[in-house]
């Protein structure tokens, strides 16, 4: 969050209802060009929250620290383009990194061990 913060947003879908998110500041259920609900059926709640390095500690407060299983899918916008895309509970086969996210901070990611590189 922190790396694509600032003329961005963020939206979560998911069983949302005993998160903090909804009732954030500036929060809405209104999708836009680049952030779409992904799950039609059966209807989860969805939620758009501005994405500002200043929001980012709120936001992760918000979901308590740790992203839970009800959340199911996060996406990031930066000026209007998705540039993170983390589907069905972060499914390693459903990540999507835009150009926004360099490869140093990928590198950086790995070295952390929060990524693992998919064998070939």
């Amino acid at each position: 969050m922190n790396e694509l913060a600032g003329d961005a947003q963020i939206s979560f879908e998911g069983d949302l209802q005993t998160l903090g998110i909804l009732s954030l500041p500036r929060a809405t259920t209104d999708e836009s060009n680049a952030l779409k609900r992904n799950t039609l059926w059966p209807k989860q709640d969805y939620v758009v929250l501005p994405l500002l390095s200043e929001t980012v500690g709120t936001v992760i407060a918000a979901m308590g620290e740790t992203i839970p299983h009800a959340i199911i899918h996060i996406q990031i916008a930066k000026a209007g383009k998705l540039e993170f895309g983390a589907y069905d509970n972060f499914d390693p086969q459903s990540i999507f990194f835009g150009r926004a996210l360099t490869q140093p901070f990928l590198d950086s990611l790995i070295a952390e061990g929060i990524l693992v590189p998919m064998a070939e």
